[in-house]
């Protein structure tokens, strides 16, 4: 028998435990361990714990996943600046080419067929995700994971859409009740908050700002006058006026802002509007961005018969011609330059910084 008190063992017959000296009544049972409930206990604790720490280690991981660095963001507003004709994770470029395509980045073997039916007119990655849009507003697909329904905002022009991965910043439909810029929330879309009543003709996001730029000469048949470049921060407050004009181009690098004047001239200023430089010599048609080092612009060759690329110091100087054929839309992605050649059925070329090596998207460096 077993003491129904402290489960010792007892004597048959034993009225009263030796240890405890409780009352013993008769059981074919074995009386609780305690010590074993102990370690039982212990043990569901300390798995309740380790579940705790790995679903809040899973939910900060994916969120420092999707938040998008400032590289990122950095490739992101200029490259869309310019046609957004590649975009990159890192590992892969993918393009469109009658069809979404891909190939790695580091040397553009392993051409890969995405999707047949989605075709991006303009698209960019930021955190883990590609936005990319197609009228009627911007799509949101992860990786390998393209679908053409999809759709994440309707926006009133695709260059009003930005994303820093917990909001995205669009603009109004252009009604007088429903313009200027907003900030939704990307966990729930509902939760939309008015930052700016200025309707914008393109939203540019860097580092820690938002920067409106205004053309519209009327909005609705009504007098717009709010034209003009602005930054202001992403709750909406300390407006600063940059320029009152909307620049062509408007480009960031480091703690500069690379924009063209009103003459196409390409000039520089620091990210508050000061500090201003004017590039000589520059006449920009068709493409600026910049890298660490260079300035990279589409300006008339020098025979006037093509718009071409040309490189150009920081500085301003050492401006070189690139290129000879006919150019559009400069985008950046690793060490490499990729462009539309309008001279051959407008494919998208990949080009090294100093011109060296020039050849469409699809060849591979492994195979030259």
């Amino acid at each position: 028998m077993f003491c129904g008190n402290c489960g010792n063992e007892v004597e048959s017959g034993a009225a009263f435990c030796p240890v405890c000296g409780s009352p013993v009544e008769a059981s074919n049972k074995k009386g609780v361990d305690s010590k074993k409930v102990g370690k039982l206990i212990a043990i569901i604790v300390a798995v309740i714990a380790v579940v705790i720490v790995a679903t809040v280690g899973l939910k900060v991981y994916s969120y420092i996943k999707s938040k998008p660095t400032d590289k990122q963001l950095e490739l992101a507003v200029n490259n869309y600046q310019n046609g957004g004709i590649v975009t990159t994770d890192g590992k892969w470029l993918y393009y469109n080419d009658n069809g979404l395509c891909k190939v790695l980045l580091k040397d553009g073997s392993k051409q890969t067929s995405v999707s047949d039916e989605v075709t991006p007119e303009k698209m960019f990655y930021a955190g883990n995700s590609i936005f990319y849009y197609k009228f009627p507003g911007i799509y949101k697909a992860q990786a390998d994971k393209w679908k053409e329904n999809d759709l994440k905002l309707s926006v009133f022009t695709e260059d009003c859409f930005q994303t820093d991965g917990k909001n995205y910043y669009v603009t109004g439909q252009g009604n007088s009740d429903d313009s200027g810029v907003y900030s939704v929330s990307v966990s729930n879309e509902k939760k939309k908050t008015q930052i700016s009543d200025i309707h914008p003709t393109r939203l540019l996001m860097y580092k820690d700002y938002i920067y409106i730029q205004s053309g519209f000469s009327s909005i609705n048949e009504m007098s717009n006058e709010n034209l003009g470049t602005w930054r202001i921060n992403k709750d909406g407050k300390n407006k600063i006026d940059l320029m009152g004009f909307c620049p062509s181009y408007m480009v960031f690098s480091g703690d500069r802002i690379f924009y063209t004047n009103e003459d196409s001239t390409i000039c520089s200023m620091s990210l508050d509007g000061s500090d201003e430089q004017i590039y000589e010599d520059t006449c920009v048609n068709g493409g600026l961005n910049v890298t660490d080092d260079y300035v990279f612009f589409i300006g008339q060759s020098e025979d006037n018969y093509n718009n071409v690329i040309y490189r150009m110091d920081k500085d301003g100087g050492d401006i070189t011609a690139l290129t000879q054929d006919d150019c559009s839309s400069i985008n950046i992605a690793g060490d490499w330059i990729y462009y539309v050649n309008k001279d051959n059925d407008y494919d998208i070329y990949k080009m090294s910084f100093d011109g060296s090596y020039n050849a469409p998207i699809y060849l591979s460096l492994i195979h030259i």
